[in-house]
């Protein structure tokens, strides 16, 4: 059995998924993705954040709805993060915060 070494200078691996989209197509759709992926982890930080701030006669029906929904948007992050890695675009965490991308738009 033959063990492969990978040089940890170069990098995370680049995973070989078979795709019809030619490289610039990739780096838009990723670019996009990235953007994407930015906001639906801001937006999943201030839905826990209502969440965890909640007040009032309807608490406990609002706390369990958010928490719910934070839930939902994280496992959303986590399917868009993955779709980046698949074609083979560069998964904004794993270069730089993700504040310069989100701040972008504004």
């Amino acid at each position: 059995m033959q063990v492969r070494v990978r040089d940890a200078k170069a990098g995370p691996a680049q995973l070989h998924t078979p795709s019809d989209l030619k490289p610039n197509a990739v780096r838009d759709l990723s670019g996009a993705l990235n953007i994407l992926l930015a906001d639906m982890f801001a937006l999943y930080l201030k839905t826990k954040n209502f969440h965890w701030h909640m007040s009032g006669p309807h608490f406990r029906d609002y706390h369990l709805l958010l928490d719910e929904q934070g839930d939902q948007i994280f496992a959303t992050t986590d399917a868009i993060a993955e779709r980046v890695s698949q074609d083979r675009g560069h998964d904004f965490a794993l270069d730089r915060p993700h504040r310069p991308i989100a701040a972008r738009r504004r």
